[in-house]
């Protein structure tokens, strides 16, 4: 669709927005996750012009169009695909191009960093009768992550699984909140979970990468996330860096009253050893010096 636009109002473009042009098309990976600001710099034009551009193409906006880029991109590319792109990738050793993938990733989530949405989902965390968390497959490391956490300090968040999504889904009440979290390829199981619970008239927040994700049709907030895979790997550093935010906006909201939650888990901590606080020496634990050891430990 973007492609087609772009075809049809080629000859009608200013020769800025005919650079701009070339260049999505010609780099779709990295136009995806540029913000107008960026993509104009590179191009050559102003970021009025990069806006201007998305408008004449019909888009409400830049943010719309970029979406459209996203959305051609990762919805086309299979794990199988991801993995022949990045295997035949030039430049550096491939170790140094993942982290440096990270590291862009990381830098343009933190450009396009929508404070205010943030801290509108902490505060209904905080006050929310039961938090429950939704992610499957890939996603679902995210979602075991972000109710880890809040489980620290709310005593109802619960992680959704698919036995027992829907039953907890129809019992939760009307001032509960689903979070779904899912970043492409889109799982199913989730964007039915959020369907669901918003067809049952409870508040709904997704932790995705688009306001074009199916997840946020049925969200009343939207947490979007730039993602970007590395070969065939969903890589979450972004995100995860993300939710960390989300965690600490729910704090935020409880206050003083973080401290003593944290206080009494210490101290339960400590009453069931649960971390280790020393490392036994080896005489004690019946081990000898490994350098020294002509056993397994050799």
């Amino acid at each position: 669709m973007l492609g087609e636009r772009i075809a049809e109002k080629m000859p009608a473009l200013s020769p800025g927005q005919q650079s701009i042009a070339k260049y999505i098309l010609g780099n779709p990976r990295d136009a995806a996750f540029l913000t107008a600001f960026q993509l104009g710099e590179i191009v050559g034009v102003s970021e009025s012009t990069v806006i201007r551009f998305a408008a004449v193409l019909g888009y409400s906006g830049y943010p719309e169009m970029r979406s459209a880029v996203r959305e051609i991109l990762m919805e086309r590319l299979s794990t199988l695909e991801r993995l022949r792109e990045y295997d035949e990738s030039d430049g550096a050793h491939y170790f140094f191009r993942a982290i440096d993938k990270d590291i862009k990733t990381l830098s343009a989530a933190q450009a396009s960093l929508n404070t205010r949405a943030l801290e509108e989902l902490g505060s209904m965390i905080a006050v929310a009768d039961q938090v429950l968390v939704a992610g499957q497959r890939s996603s679902r490391a995210l979602a075991y992550y972000l109710w880890y956490y809040l489980s620290w300090l709310f005593p109802n968040i619960h992680l959704l699984d698919p036995d027992s999504a829907i039953e907890k889904v129809i019992n939760a009440s009307p001032k509960s909140l689903v979070i779904g979290i899912s970043f492409p390829r889109y799982t199913s199981w989730t964007v039915e979970v959020m369907r669901h619970s918003h067809m049952c008239g409870i508040p709904t927040a997704s932790i995705t990468n688009d306001y074009s994700s199916p997840l946020a049709t049925w969200s009343n907030i939207v947490i979007p996330v730039p993602w970007n895979p590395i070969s065939f790997i969903d890589s979450f550093t972004a995100p995860i860096s993300i939710m960390n935010c989300v965690i600490l906006g729910a704090a935020r909201v409880l206050g003083s009253a973080v401290q003593q939650r944290l206080e009494i888990l210490e101290r339960t901590w400590g009453e069931n050893d649960v971390y280790v606080n020393r490392l036994p020496k080896l005489e004690t634990a019946g081990m000898k010096d490994p350098g020294k050891s002509q056993g397994h430990f050799k």
